[in-house]
């Protein structure tokens, strides 16, 4: 059972030798170690996960709860879900209460997945990704700024597309391998 960076370097590096470029990984691995860590932990103590985007990657979002629990994939699903509605509610939410009202969204949450949920957010900045930032074990891929515990990319990036499916590619294989006993997620 090999430690998750020493598991997530050699997984970089092979697709890198399959041709597909994956140095921009590497040079972030250390960064991505203790996020992936996070969300790995978050799931295997049986937590879900909630995906939410800015509205520039909703196909992002779509395609992770997509892909990501398909019938011809020879393991176990993954709690990860998509709520339409969502970022609607917390846009309506924003606009339309001074308080934000994000108490009563997190109420209707906690009922609904038994308080053991977080939020996997991408895009930039926003009233979603503050309402995601709020709940601990949170998956943030932000744009355009840097917090802490937080994944950083830019929106001007040519390739920030290519970026987000090898992420989402090699966070999905490092969940497989978790699974099968290849990594471990501990320190």
């Amino acid at each position: 059972m090999e430690n998750l960076d020493i598991w997530l370097l050699k997984a970089i590096r092979a697709e890198d030798n399959k041709g597909i470029m994956s140095g921009w990984l590497e040079e972030r691995r250390l960064e991505l170690t203790p996020l992936f860590r996070q969300a790995l932990r978050h799931l295997f103590s049986r937590g879900s996960f909630i995906v939410l985007t800015d509205s520039a990657r909703k196909w992002f979002g779509d395609y992770i709860t997509q892909s990501i629990n398909l019938p011809n994939k020879t393991r176990p699903f993954f709690s990860i879900f998509e709520i339409n509605s969502l970022g609607f509610i917390i846009d309506s939410t924003l606009r339309d209460t001074q308080d934000r009202g994000f108490l009563s969204i997190f109420k209707m949450l906690d009922n609904s997945f038994c308080q053991n949920y977080a939020f996997w957010y991408i895009g930039k900045k926003s009233t979603r990704s503050e309402f995601a930032l709020v709940r601990d074990n949170s998956f943030v891929w932000l744009l355009d700024e840097r917090l802490p515990n937080t994944l950083t990319l830019s929106s001007a990036d040519e390739l920030l597309d290519f970026k987000l499916l090898q992420l989402y590619r090699l966070f999905e294989q490092a969940f497989c391998a978790a699974i099968l006993g290849q990594l471990s997620i501990e320190p």
